[in-house]
């Protein structure tokens, strides 16, 4: 996966790159102090935008400082924003604090990241240091981040703010970049190589840029891994950003630079719905084109870039994140895809018995003429999720199971990689599960895009040791299944070196810190099953307290609100942060009362599939039994979505009911009335309780966030609830 970007980012930031951005005053020697930005002399004092659309302007309406800042408006993608230069401050090889402070305009709150550039064009690398949901009547938010600059072989480096909601402005004021630490960076020769450690059960491997093919950072790659794929030279943008002109300058040099020093290479991807031209699959006004042109786009462009390294890659990706999440249907597997660009251009004068979702098959067989000794990868994440796994499992094996009535004696698809964007909240069990399935199909598994986060950790500060010995402990759970099922494992790959250079580097997903070294993670992996005997984790403290009140549902945040407990709902169940908020929750003697506050980016109700839409979810165990299997009396599931459209679980709608949703821009609120059916509520009673926001996007579901619930079992299973306890007076 990777980070995301706008499929046009790559060329605007190349033109960009072209750009002389101009600098502070009083410009230093690398190394140097750089002045604090405060815009105290009327100027943007160097920022310019990432984008070129948005409106840059030295404002006098709030300040953090004196008496002005920087306001950013007309944004069009989540990445734009202001962009400072920061070359001439940054040394190789040290470590930074960043911090900024930022005022939110429109809409009431969004997520906001402070984030780093090094290198251009497919040699660029992005790494967001801080992320923060702020709300206007915040005022103005300290954001603060470390990141050490390892390799800046480029010498381009920025340091920028933006926004996940593209309709968003916001001022920011004294920006700093200091220098924290110093004598560069080394890794510990010393350890064990994670490779030597697995040799013989699989293959271990990591992301390469080009900022990583010399220096320390690529002798620690040859020291734990042997094998590497291309973070982001290889995707479709970077490969043939215009038809017919294939750029292979940088992803050549980066490969004979590892195979030279005996790494195998996994390619990564041939088709994808991000990071790619328009032009493969769209015409100049974003129209899908007809079937038979994007057919032809598709072949030339599978022939030029799997055959261009025809014989020199152990595997590719051919396909990546083509299904949808949590599909409804997932026996179907046609109509679990999501419809991509690709989708939309087969569909485009398909003739009966055609499909959108016949590109697939093109495109694996495609690959298969052009580098016939690699191996054929599908490649997804969120694959824990057992509907997802199903319809990508029937779509494997019906594909193959074709192609090998024709004669072939291998399967068109030999492998699926389960991207482990993991989190300390995911539940093993649902992998294993996901494994066993692929298993049965008789293809190989590799672990893909692996980085375990710890969500809610303070990137300014670091993890907790309990943090950290969480996170090692789930990196431990996650190897004992790889040897477990090692025989049907090809290869684990890491998505990055360390925390720093980590595209969730806010959240320390990986096994070396940014000065790279060792964390407990690593430990963990050295003798996985013996570190989880000795470090059993703790589970979080997954409790809260509901206030005695009663509120007005209007969708209006009454004061009778203020006194209760703000319940984070912020476990992502997906691979990136998508939409997130919080619940509150009140109670008298007939009802419980919910409040949701959720910052979303895109509002979107257009699925006819009610868990699909953007919506809110609360569930309600009177008893707080945990038995598992909803009990009828007692258990419930109420959904509301952002038009206050109600929807229930299997026991259906409950009377006295009631809900209320205003909607702020993109954000909205939700409140909800819940009658209590069997117990009578009292002080000190506890409950079992869930909460969730659904983030529908695109006709579907692109993300899930949970209070407590590491699952997406919720609404069939208590066991994973957190709980309430009713109190009567204020904190």
């Amino acid at each position: 996966m990777g980070r995301r970007i706008n499929v046009n980012q790559g060329l605007i930031l190349l033109l960009a790159a072209l750009l002389v951005f101009g600098a502070p005053a009083a410009m230093a020697q690398a190394g140097q102090a750089m002045p604090a930005i405060d815009f105290e002399d009327g100027t943007p004092q160097g920022f310019a935008g990432r984008g070129g659309a948005e409106v840059l302007e030295v404002s006098g309406d709030r300040a953090h400082s004196g008496g002005y800042s920087l306001k950013t408006s007309g944004r069009q993608q989540g990445w734009n924003g202001p962009s400072l230069n920061v070359t001439e401050y940054i040394t190789e090889g040290l470590e930074y604090q960043m911090t900024v402070w930022v005022h939110a305009d429109t809409p009431d709150s969004s997520n906001f990241k402070l984030s780093t550039q090094i290198g251009q064009g497919d040699a660029a690398s992005y790494v967001n240091v801080a992320a923060k949901v702020i709300r206007v009547s915040d005022g103005w938010v300290q954001m603060s981040g470390k990141h050490r600059y390892a390799n800046t072989p480029s010498g381009y480096v920025t340091v920028y703010v933006e926004n996940d909601d593209p309709a968003a402005s916001f001022y920011i004021d004294d920006l700093e970049v200091v220098e924290v630490s110093g004598g560069g960076v080394r890794f510990d020769a010393a350890l064990l190589g994670l490779k030597d450690k697995y040799e013989g059960k699989f293959l271990i491997g990591n992301v390469i840029s080009p900022a990583d093919t010399r220096g320390v950072r690529f002798d620690m790659l040859g020291h734990h891994f042997n094998v590497l794929t291309a973070e982001n030279a290889m995707k479709p943008e970077n490969m043939q950003p215009a038809k017919g002109n294939f750029t292979f300058g940088a992803a050549d040099a980066m490969l004979e630079t590892a195979l030279a020093a005996g790494f195998k290479i996994h390619g990564h991807t041939l088709a994808w719905h991000q990071q790619s031209p328009a032009w493969l699959n769209q015409d100049d006004s974003g129209n899908p084109l007809p079937r038979a042109e994007a057919e032809q786009n598709l072949t030339g462009h599978v022939q030029g870039v799997a055959g261009h390294y025809r014989g020199k890659l152990l595997s590719w990706d051919v396909l990546n994140e083509a299904m949808s999440d949590n599909p409804s249907t997932p026996d179907d597997w046609r109509a679990s895809l999501r419809v991509t660009p690709w989708y939309e251009a087969f569909a485009n004068g398909a003739l009966e018995g055609q499909s959108g979702a016949d590109y697939i098959n093109l495109l694996f067989r495609e690959a298969r003429k052009a580098d016939p000794d690699a191996l054929l990868y599908y490649n997804d994440y969120n694959l824990d999720n057992q509907n997802k796994a199903t319809a990508v499992a029937n779509m494997v094996k019906e594909l193959n199971d074709a192609y090998i009535a024709e004669g072939n004696t291998r399967p068109l698809i030999d492998g699926i990689g389960m991207q482990g964007h993991y989190s300390v909240d995911t539940d093993m069990e649902s992998v294993e599960n996901s494994m066993k399935r692929f298993i049965d199909l008789g293809v190989e598994i590799s672990l893909t895009e692996l980085d375990i986060t710890v969500p809610g950790a303070d990137a300014s500060k670091g993890l907790t040791e309990d943090a950290e010995m969480r996170q090692a402990c789930k990196y431990a759970e996650l190897f004992v299944l790889c040897k477990k099922y090692a025989d049907h494992i090809a290869r684990v790959t890491f998505w990055g070196l360390d925390d720093g250079s980590s595209w969730r580097a806010s959240q320390f997903p990986l096994l070396f810190n940014a000065d790279l070294s060792a964390k407990q993670a690593y430990t963990a992996l050295m003798d996985p099953e013996r570190y989880l005997i000795r470090n059993k984790p703790k589970n979080p403290a997954l409790t809260g307290m509901a206030m005695r009140g009663t509120p007005v549902i209007d969708g209006v945040i009454d004061d009778v609100w203020e006194a209760a407990e703000a319940l984070p709902i912020a476990r992502m169940l997906q691979a990136w942060e998508t939409a997130s908020g919080c619940a509150k929750v009140l109670w008298d003697d007939d009802n419980l009362y919910v409040l949701f506050e959720v910052h979303d980016t895109v509002l979107d109700a257009s699925s006819s599939t009610v868990h699909e839409q953007d919506s809110v979810e609360a569930f309600l165990d009177e008893s707080n039994c945990k038995q598992g299997g909803y009990e009828t009396a007692e258990d419930g599931q109420y959904r509301v979505s952002y038009e206050n459209s109600q929807s229930f679980g299997s026991q259906g709608k409950i009377e006295g009911f009631a809900s209320a949703v205003t909607v702020n821009g993109t954000n909205y609120t939700v409140e909800m009335k819940i009658p209590f059916r069997l117990v009578k509520p009292e002080a000190g009673m506890i409950i079992g309780f869930e909460a969730q926001i659904n983030d529908g996007e695109g006709g579907g579901r692109v993300g899930i966030a949970k209070w407590c619930d590491a699952t997406d079992n919720s609404w069939q299973n208590t066991k994973g609830w957190g709980t309430v306890t009713l109190h009567t007076v204020s904190r």
